[in-house]
């Protein structure tokens, strides 16, 4: 019993410093892929996947069933995060956005840095949800 709870935990934790990751908003592609290799190693580069309408990195997590996109500009620099996670995450992700983040709605969290104010959404789907992080349109 005492393996499933280390288990347990390790997988909090694991979700819980994802979530509060997911700031790369304006980060250029390369730092990036820096990024997640270091903070984040759970995450695999998936580069199997091309898209020609959008260029974007994507990263997948097979133990919790996460993936993020990382939407790029023409000169590399990420413009939206979009995270999509298995329903079982749900509980500690919003633990996590209700605890960093100010609430600005149902669903929906500000934040500001470098004075640049950003907002995060949270949408259910049928079989999972996605937290989208983006530059607030003023």
């Amino acid at each position: 019993m005492s393996k499933v709870f280390i288990i347990f935990i390790f997988l909090i934790i694991a979700v819980t410093e994802e979530v509060t990751a997911q700031n790369y908003v304006g980060v250029h592609k390369d730092e990036i892929i820096r990024l997640m290799s270091e903070k984040h190693r759970n995450f695999k580069l998936n580069k199997d996947v091309i898209n020609r309408r959008f260029t974007y990195l994507k990263y997948e997590d097979d133990i919790t069933e996460q993936t993020i996109l990382f939407f790029l500009s023409d000169k590399g620099y990420c413009t939206l995060v979009r995270w999509m996670s298995d329903y079982s995450n749900i509980n500690d992700i919003l633990s996590v956005l209700n605890k960093e983040y100010k609430q600005a709605g149902k669903n929906q969290w500000t934040y500001t840095k470098n004075g640049k104010n950003y907002v995060i959404n949270l949408e259910k789907g049928e079989w999972f949800f996605t937290v989208s992080y983006k530059l607030k349109c003023n």
